[in-house]
């Protein structure tokens, strides 16, 4: 667990790292959208990422555990990935994501695709892109675990969550003292804490997420999936 001078510390560090990038952009120098090949808890799964807390909704419950706060914190390039995506979303997400399209059709095997191993949906605008993307790339697999519960709510408002691709995998995430507004039923993904009871009969995550991909398992409407805390 943070403190809360260590999370400010890093917010502080990402907000200089995008305004770097955010000028560096205006100034018309090259910056391509970091698409990650993958990591050991998801396996050789492609993967996009955000500033975390910067773009996380409902933060204030997780922040002091987040594990991307220490990975911000101890490794140069994973500041400066986290930041560049964010600062080029927020001056050209026509860019953000036409890059992202550009590494899908790259890849030609294990079509799957994370998206936010750190960070959240910011905008319903981005959703929409999500959809969008997963539509265009039927035979890929996408999904993303999202506390930003407001906006795809409103998006599924608008546009009927039946509106959302077989093929992209929406969880609502939610960590000890949130609360989660789910009327749509979407999956749920639920953290327990170390010092918690853990609870007995349940579905737990099985740690990596090629594990259910490769095997076709799914996360479906009224489930729920426990982890322990990070």
């Amino acid at each position: 667990m943070y403190s809360k001078e260590t999370v400010k510390h890093a917010v502080e560090k990402l907000q200089d790292r995008i305004a770097f990038y955010r000028d560096a952009w205006n100034n018309d120098e090259n910056i391509t959208t970091v698409v990650s090949e993958g990591n050991k808890k998801i396996g050789d799964t492609l993967n996009v990422s955000l500033a975390p807390v910067l773009t996380c909704k409902n933060c204030s419950g997780c922040m002091k555990y987040c594990y991307d706060i220490k990975a911000v914190m101890a490794y140069r390039n994973v500041l400066n990935a986290r930041a560049k995506n964010t600062a080029l979303f927020l001056e050209c997400p026509e860019k953000y994501f036409d890059d992202i399209e550009r590494a899908i059709e790259k890849r030609k095997a294990n079509k799957s695709f994370r998206w936010h191993v750190s960070g959240d949906i910011p905008t319903v605008d981005y959703f929409d892109n999500m959809v969008r993307i997963a539509r265009k790339y039927p035979e890929w697999k996408f999904w993303t675990y999202t506390k930003a519960y407001d906006i795809v709510n409103t998006w599924c408002a608008l546009h009927g969550k039946g509106s959302i691709p077989g093929n992209l995998s929406v969880m609502f995430s939610e960590w000890k003292g949130m609360t989660m507004v789910n009327p749509y039923g979407f999956p749920e993904f639920r953290v327990v804490m170390k010092n918690d009871e853990k609870p007995v009969g349940v579905r737990w995550c099985p740690g990596n997420c090629n594990k259910c991909i490769r095997n076709n398992i799914h996360c479906v409407k009224g489930e729920t999936v426990y982890c322990m805390e990070h």
